[in-house]
């Protein structure tokens, strides 16, 4: 992901509630103990042999992304290192040679990236492990930052046969310290696996344009730590309000983008004195926030993109779409502590892979975040923010740079989290209408029947798709646990505690009915609907307990 360079707010799971409606809470079911299982060492780096190239336990391969030549790679051992979590002196001492800005291999927009695979000891049972857990140092006195010198670029963890990704992007911080990362294997299975990957990942703004050399130790395959210690305990929140919810899910995705995008292009404000479609000098976009997180979270944010496809490099259906794009309007939503709100208004023209923005205008929302925050655009210049206080704040942008959004135009509406303090966080829109261009929505998130209209929207931006839903006008409960759950199925549910526990007294919510969204590779939420409860138990209840069941 790319840094936006924006100051921005967030909504988390609510809290944890008291009973509320009067559903009781935290009831936890547990059956057969798990069996213990052992860590799988794949590599503790203890001499050097360990990281001879190609060799068992050592190096099963190394990957030159084939779009990226990179200058060179060494690899060396280094017994005066030790990560925190090996026992063992050693570590593996890793050098990449990354393309100088003058090198014409030297590729900022691509995704480039160098592999490593390590060998297992023979296949492993992906089921029997909860994470793929590393520590990496990078040498901070030999190497040299990205581009935007906020980071080392970023790692991607994997396994492979067949190739499964665990972590797609983890920021790498610009420290000399150990960094432990994970990757968790949570619904991922088969037993045929052998290789533990990392990927070295430059793009962007997290280009990396010299020597980095990094220390890596201690890559290992978590396993539950003894028999029935990963009974996960529930917690229950009330749902957010019925509408679009746009939860940020990616681990360790700073920058991750959680949007939906228009399905058709035909949303430009320009009229036809510039050589757009719209059929009016007015043209208004209104994004409507029903749910937002806690003003602790300020840096949280909703937004709104307007981007033509002039501009674009590549397809539409590019999660980092703002930053990729040349000429980018951008309408986010951010809580202040102070229980205020912002709406801020930015644009970029000609400024491909990177945020250099022509212009930036607040409007302040004495009421917070939530309600209708709508762009006004008149006469292709004039341009109105409108919070839902209705405090507004108007401003001109130069005729050239309007001439930039004639269509064909994209729209894409979500949330982001923009600090790792933040994953996890979501907002839920209510409503989305615009009027003004030759393309016009009027959707009401909040009245669907808990789908979202494909006719309009298209769900492949998001960083994680799964973090995109609809909360449906019924949904009551969202219940979560932590990670470890293998082994758990289902959600169940009794209204009265001295039912047995094994039996039919108990129902089943099946998963196909609660859809269980991995948050932050570290827990599990469903989403409990009156509907689904009503189904289950023939009757609508009006007291409640929920369960895992260990099969």
């Amino acid at each position: 992901m790319k840094t936006r360079y924006v100051n921005q707010h967030s909504t988390t799971l609510h809290g944890l509630l008291p009973a509320l409606a009067g559903f009781a809470l935290f009831a936890i079911l547990f059956s057969a103990p798990l069996a213990p299982a052992q860590n799988l060492i794949v590599d503790s780096f203890d001499n050097a042999a360990s990281v001879g190239l190609y060799n068992t336990p050592g190096i099963a391969w190394d990957n030159l992304d084939p779009s990226y030549v990179v200058n060179g790679c060494t690899i060396a051992w280094d017994p005066n290192q030790q990560s925190p979590g090996n026992p063992n002196p050693g570590a593996l001492y890793f050098t990449i040679e990354w393309p100088l800005v003058t090198d014409p291999q030297w590729n900022e927009t691509g995704w480039n990236n160098v592999q490593l695979a390590f060998n297992t000891p023979g296949t492993f049972d992906a089921t029997k492990y909860i994470s793929f857990d590393f520590d990496l140092k990078v040498d901070v006195t030999n190497s040299s930052v990205a581009i935007d010198g906020s980071s080392y670029g970023a790692v991607g963890l994997y396994i492979n046969g067949p190739w499964v990704q665990l972590v797609g992007w983890a920021w790498v911080a610009p420290i000399g310290d150990w960094q432990h990362f994970s990757g968790y294997f949570t619904g991922v299975s088969g037993s045929s696996y052998n290789n533990a990957v990392i990927g070295f990942i430059s793009t962007g703004g997290d280009s990396l344009t010299n020597t980095v050399s990094y220390w890596i130790d201690n890559v290992v395959f978590t396993a539950p730590p003894t028999s029935n210690t990963n009974q996960p305990t529930l917690s229950i929140a009330q749902a957010p309000p019925p509408g679009l919810t746009c939860l940020c899910t990616s681990p360790g995705g700073t920058w991750q983008r959680q949007y939906v995008e228009t399905v058709h292009d035909d949303y430009s404000w320009v009229t036809s004195t510039l050589g757009g479609d719209a059929v009016a000098n007015t043209t208004t976009y209104s994004m409507t926030i029903a749910s937002f997180p806690e003003a602790s979270y300020s840096t949280f944010a909703a937004q709104m993109f307007l981007i033509p496809v002039a501009g674009m490099i590549g397809l539409p259906q590019d999660d980092d779409i703002d930053w990729d794009s040349a000429d980018v309007v951008d309408l986010y939503i951010n809580a202040n502590p102070n229980g205020t709100a912002n709406g801020i208004f930015q644009y970029k023209v000609n400024q491909s892979s990177s945020w250099n923005t022509s212009l930036i205008v607040t409007n302040v929302c004495s009421t917070g975040p939530l309600g209708t925050w709508s762009l006004t655009f008149s006469n292709n210049t004039n341009v109105t923010v409108t919070a839902p206080d209705s405090n507004s704040v108007s401003f001109t942008i130069p005729v050239a740079d309007a001439g930039d959004f004639v269509d064909p135009l994209y729209v894409y509406l979500g949330s982001q989290p923009n600090e790792n303090a933040n994953i996890g966080q979501q907002a839920t829109f209510g409503k989305f209408t615009i009027t003004g261009a030759a393309g016009s929505i009027n959707d009401n998130f909040a009245t669907d029947d808990g789908t979202l209209n494909a006719a309009v929207w298209a769900n492949d931006t998001a960083v994680d798709t799964n973090g995109i839903f609809m909360t449906a006008p019924d949904a009551k409960y969202w219940v979560t646990w932590p990670t470890p759950d293998g082994g758990f199925t289902n959600v169940y549910a009794t209204d009265n505690l001295t039912n047995k526990l094994g039996s039919s007294q108990w129902l089943s919510l099946p998963s196909a009915s609660t859809g269980w969204v991995l948050v932050n590779g570290a827990q599990r939420l469903t989403v409990i609907n009156q509907s689904t409860l009503n189904t289950a138990f023939g009757y609508q209840p009006t007291n409640c307990f929920f369960g895992l069941w260990h099969q």
